[in-house]
C-alpha cells in the first residue's frame, strides 16, 4: 500500500514557521541544510523551505482555506499554551462542527489554529479523528 511521507511548504518566513511546527506542535528538526528546514513526528518529513519566487499569490486562509493539515498531539491544553504562549491564536473550537473559541474555555477534543502563512492545521488529541489512521 502507497504511505504519505513527505509534505512541503513554502514559508514566507521560515524562522517563524519553524517555531510553529517545532515549538507549536513539537515536531523535530532532524536536517538543517541551506535553503531548508526537516522535522519529522517519527513517520513522516515535513520539509520547510523559503518562497523565493517573486510575490507570493494570495492565501485563502481561516475557515476559507482551501488546504489544511490535521495533526494528532498526546496533550491538547498544552498545544493550546504553546500556541498561544508564540501568539497564535485558536480559531474555532473543534474541526468538524465546531464554534468559534469562548475566551477562557479549553476546546475538549481539538481546535484549529493558523500557521504564519495562513495555512489552517487541525490539532486533535482524540485518536479516531481521521478515518483510515491508526
Amino acid at each position: 500500500m502507497p504511505r504519505l511521507v513527505h509534505v512541503g511548504i513554502a514559508a514566507t518566513d521560515l524562522d517563524a514557521t519553524v517555531r510553529f511546527w517545532r515549538d507549536g506542535l513539537g515536531l523535530e528538526v532532524v536536517q538543517e541544510i541551506p535553503g531548508c528546514v526537516d522535522l519529522t513526528d517519527g513517520h513522516h518529513n515535513f520539509r520547510l523551505f523559503p518562497h523565493q519566487l517573486g510575490p507570493r499569490p494570495a492565501h485563502v486562509g481561516g475557515l476559507s482555506s482551501y488546504l489544511h493539515v490535521g495533526v494528532y498531539v498526546p496533550d491538547l491544553a498544552g498545544a493550546v499554551r504553546r500556541f498561544e504562549a508564540l501568539g497564535h491564536p485558536i480559531i474555532w473550537d473543534g474541526v468538524d462542527h465546531g464554534h468559534p473559541p469562548i475566551p477562557g474555555v479549553m476546546p475538549s477534543k481539538s481546535f484549529k489554529v493558523e500557521d504564519p502563512d495562513g495555512i489552517v492545521v487541525d490539532v486533535t488529541a482524540s485518536d479516531d479523528q481521521w478515518p483510515g489512521v491508526s
